[in-house]
């Protein structure tokens, strides 16, 4: 009797952990991104977990590094610096990989202000504060993925 207890109970502990496992946040993908000769190396965030942590909580940004938000489909999506210990520049990309906007040196001070762009965008980056500037990135740079 008691062997069957212990498989009966291993086979809980299995199913408890293998579920855990299978609903575990994944590490964000990377890909490489081209915008007006500059690259960026840039975590993919394409879940709404990530969409929600964002940045948050981080240090800093390497230069040519960066978080990339991609959206089922074009929307006004806003972001606000809850939680940010950086300045960073928001790039606002349309569906169409065309830069629609892009606001500058953005301060962890800012919160709780919330920042929208222009028009719909499908696509959203996040780069060290000044980045833009100095990459020359501007409205109507096309994004290139690597």
């Amino acid at each position: 009797m008691k062997p069957a207890i212990i498989l009966i109970f291993a086979l809980l502990l299995f199913l408890l952990v293998a579920g855990f496992l299978y609903n575990y946040p994944k590490g964000s993908e990377t890909k490489f991104i081209k915008i007006n000769e500059a690259e960026f190396l840039v975590e993919v965030a394409d879940e709404p977990h990530e969409y929600t942590r964002g940045l948050s909580g981080r240090n800093s940004l390497g230069e040519n590094e960066g978080m990339l938000f991609v959206f089922e489909k074009p929307d006004f999506y806003s972001f606000w610096m809850k939680d940010m210990k950086f300045a960073i520049d928001i790039v606002w990309i349309d569906e169409n990989l065309k830069v629609i906007g892009v606001e500058p040196e953005l301060s962890p001070q800012s919160f709780p202000k919330t920042f929208s762009p222009p028009g719909p965008v499908r696509y959203v980056l996040e780069i060290s504060g000044g980045r833009a500037r100095e990459k020359g990135i501007q409205v109507g740079n096309l994004i290139y993925f690597k």
